[in-house]
């Protein structure tokens, strides 16, 4: 039962999928979605609440649930070039995506995404601050991040921005790292 279920999602995934190349999100109905699945309309509402839901439904099986992976087996060091891996190679549809607009499009969605897994980060490994920056909190360097990681990747999709995922992970692994901060040497205090 459970694996007729997830192959009815996936056809209508795969329907919204061929839809959103081809027509703006906005102008996609549930009927259009369903006739490309060839199921009928309730059955769309057995799986998904709304279009919103795809694409929930898309950032976890094709980028969460491969994530969730390395994070089981200790592998964080390759999360984000995965990350920007999986985004990368279907980019032309990604870039469809991040074009939705509202409270639940992907880019929120993502975001969100991105925040909960740097804070993961912050909370199983031990942070470099010093002393004086413990008015910083976790969860306000998770958002600092998140920030520029989930903007910088939305810009390189929406914007045809040429990159190797592996070189963009690699600056971003640098980045969380090593605190902006602790790559800045203050001038001595006094002078």
């Amino acid at each position: 039962m459970e694996n007729k279920k997830e192959l009815t999602k996936d056809l209508l995934t795969l329907s919204f999928r061929e839809l959103i190349l081809k027509i703006p999100f906005d102008k996609i109905t549930i009927k259009m979605i369903t006739d490309g699945a060839g199921v009928i309309r309730p059955t769309f509402y057995k799986h998904f609440q709304d279009k919103y839901g795809i694409l929930e439904y898309i950032l976890q099986k094709e980028i969460r649930e491969k994530i969730d992976v390395l994070i089981e087996n200790h592998l964080e060091n390759d999360i984000f070039l995965l990350l920007c891996s999986c985004l990368s190679k279907d980019r032309a549809f990604y870039k469809k995506l991040y074009l939705i607009e509202g409270p639940n499009s992907f880019e929120e969605q993502m975001f969100q995404f991105i925040y909960e897994l740097i804070f993961f980060l912050f909370n199983k490994y031990p942070l470099k601050a010093p002393s004086r920056l413990k008015i910083l909190t976790k969860e306000s360097l998770a958002r600092f991040y998140t920030f520029g990681l989930a903007d910088s990747i939305k810009y390189a999709i929406t914007h045809d921005v040429a990159y190797e995922p592996k070189e963009l992970a690699e600056v971003y692994d640098y980045l969380i790292h090593n605190s902006v901060l602790d790559l800045v040497e203050y001038p001595a205090q006094g002078n």
